[in-house]
C-alpha cells in the first residue's frame, strides 16, 4: 500500500472542507453561496463554472484512471482542456478590447514552437513538465494548473479558503464587533500566523459575550456597575 492509498477520497475531502465553509458561513451570518463565488473558483482552478456547481452540490470529481494507457490519455485531455481554458480566459489588452493570445505570441514568449502549441491545444500531443511550466508562467497561472485533476484543484482552493481566507474574515468580523474601526489582516504565507488566528477566535468570541453581558447588565461599558 502506497502513501496515496492513505489519502481521503477527493469527494470525501471536498465534503469535509465544505462543512468547514458552512460552519464559517454560520458564524458570519451568511451562506455558502455568498462565500464561494463559482466564477472565481472556475478562474482559479480551470474547472468550468457548470462543473464547479455540480462538484459543490456533491457530485463526485473525476479521478485519474489507474491503467497506464487510460491514465496517459486522461492527462493529455486534461492538459488540453486547461490550456484552452487559459487561452480563453487570460486575454491581452488591445486597442479594440481584450483578445486571446495567438500561437506566434505564445511561441515567442515561451520558446515552444507555434506548431507544438497548436498540437497541445488540439490534444494531439502531450506536454512535458518544462513546457507545462512555461505555458503556466506565460498565462500567469499557478504551477500545476494544467495538470491537477478537478478534485485536486477544488480541494486546493477550498483549503486556502478554510485555512487562510475565512479565518481572517471571521477574525476581522469579531474585532469589528469589539469596536475596531479599521482592521487590516495582511496576506501571509506563514501558516503559523493563520493557525494563531484560528486559535484566537474562540477567545475573541468569549470576549464579545463578556462585553455584551456587561452592557446588558449595566457594567462599565453600559455606564455603571463594576468590572
Amino acid at each position: 500500500m502506497n502513501a496515496a492509498d492513505h489519502q481521503p477520497a477527493p469527494g470525501h475531502e471536498i465534503a469535509r472542507l465544505l462543512a468547514d465553509v458552512d460552519a464559517y458561513a454560520l458564524r458570519l451570518g451568511t451562506s455558502r453561496g455568498r462565500l464561494l463565488d463559482v466564477v472565481l473558483i472556475s478562474r482559479a482552478t480551470g474547472i468550468e463554472p457548470e462543473r464547479v456547481r455540480a462538484l459543490l452540490a456533491g457530485e463526485l470529481p473525476e479521478e485519474e484512471p489507474r491503467e497506464k494507457n487510460a491514465r496517459e490519455g486522461f492527462r493529455k485531455a486534461l492538459f488540453q482542456q486547461r490550456l484552452r481554458f487559459l487561452q480563453r480566459t487570460r486575454l491581452k489588452e488591445t486597442p479594440a478590447g481584450k483578445e486571446p493570445y495567438g500561437l506566434r505570441e505564445i511561441s515567442r514568449a515561451t520558446g515552444i514552437s507555434a506548431q507544438h502549441v497548436s498540437n497541445l491545444l488540439n490534444g494531439e500531443r502531450g506536454a512535458n513538465h518544462d513546457h507545462a511550466a512555461r505555458l503556466e508562467l506565460f498565462f500567469r497561472a499557478p504551477e500545476g494548473f494544467c495538470s491537477r485533476t478537478e478534485g485536486a484543484a477544488l480541494i486546493a482552493y477550498l483549503r486556502r479558503m478554510v485555512h487562510e481566507d475565512l479565518p481572517k474574515l471571521a477574525t476581522r468580523a469579531v474585532l469589528q464587533e469589539l469596536g475596531a474601526r479599521s482592521v487590516a489582516l495582511r496576506s501571509t504565507a506563514d501558516g503559523a500566523q493563520i493557525d494563531t488566528l484560528r486559535d484566537l477566535l474562540p477567545a475573541l468570541d468569549e470576549l464579545v459575550k463578556v462585553i455584551q453581558g456587561r452592557k446588558a447588565g449595566g457594567g462599565p461599558e453600559g455606564g455603571g456597575g463594576r468590572p
